[in-house]
């Protein structure tokens, strides 16, 4: 049923670290003035902040406890008849707005430079955030997967599109390809995933990832406006923007132009209503 209201969920963290590198992005993106840009579509905006994480043990502890409070706030969001929008520090953010959507066959459309299918056995950087899709498959990180609500294994084949993905080793190019991560035939119920590290690297650093070969500003909002035209969006994650790696402001207006063309096209195909 089409919904006059977003629920703009924030999640203001890095490994559980409040704003602390990309878990500064949210609230840069909305300094910008994200929530005056979607009100002025008609829409009503409804606001929750993850709290504080401080209470639980070492990056993984913590980085689950966000995962849990991410997918309980979305099926909220959804049980209010509201669209979730979700700032997030880390890209496994995805991960718990896919448990918490609660729809069995659901799709990714997903705009990032990086796959996050790493497991710890490939993994050779410790970075935690690039294991979110991993976990969600039930490959990696199984118990503490099993205490996010409404989890349960997902199968990508057929069902996945990334965009703008570049940035691999050869290991990391073979389990897409063995998960059938190539290409995706349904385009019904999405979970949409903005990494702002989709953007050429000549915006300046998105995060302390880059790449060459990115999204041009104006290719990144034309995609935004033509994914609600040929699926049909049921979330969108924007994640893992460290604004003072590099020009903050240039990447948080970028990315507020693809919000706003992403809610421009879910207000014309009928999935939002303005008043």
């Amino acid at each position: 049923m089409p919904t006059n209201t977003i629920t703009l969920i924030i999640s203001p963290y890095h490994v559980g670290l409040r704003d602390h590198r990309v878990g500064n992005g949210p609230h840069r993106i909305q300094s910008h003035g994200l929530t005056p840009t979607l009100k002025e579509q008609g829409l009503q905006i409804r606001i929750h902040e993850i709290p504080s994480v401080d209470n639980f043990e070492g990056e993984i502890g913590r980085s689950f406890e966000i995962l849990r409070r991410i997918s309980a706030a979305v099926t909220e969001a959804v049980d209010n008849d509201t669209f979730p929008l979700i700032l997030a520090g880390n890209c496994m953010s995805s991960a718990a707005v896919a448990c918490g959507l609660k729809i069995q066959d659901l799709s990714f459309i997903y705009f990032d430079a990086h796959d996050d299918l790493d497991s710890p056995d490939v993994n050779e950087n410790g970075y935690f955030d690039a294991m979110g899709l991993s976990m969600l498959r039930g490959e990696s990180w199984k118990t503490l997967m099993g205490t996010v609500p409404n989890y349960r294994p997902f199968a990508y084949e057929g069902r996945f599109l990334y965009c703008g993905l570049r940035d691999q080793s050869d290991v990391q190019r073979q389990r897409v390809i063995e998960a059938g991560m190539k290409a995706e035939r349904s385009y019904g119920s999405a979970l949409v995933h903005l990494d702002l590290d989709v953007l050429d690297e000549s915006y300046g650093k998105v995060n302390d990832y880059p790449s060459p070969g990115g999204l041009m500003e104006e290719d990144l909002v034309a995609c935004m406006d033509l994914v609600p035209r040929l699926s049909g969006p049921r979330s969108l994650t924007v994640c893992s923007f460290d604004p003072d790696a590099g020009d903050g402001d240039t990447i948080a207006r970028i990315g507020i132009r693809a919000i706003r063309a992403f809610v421009e096209a879910l207000l014309e195909t009928g999935v939002l209503v303005g008043r």
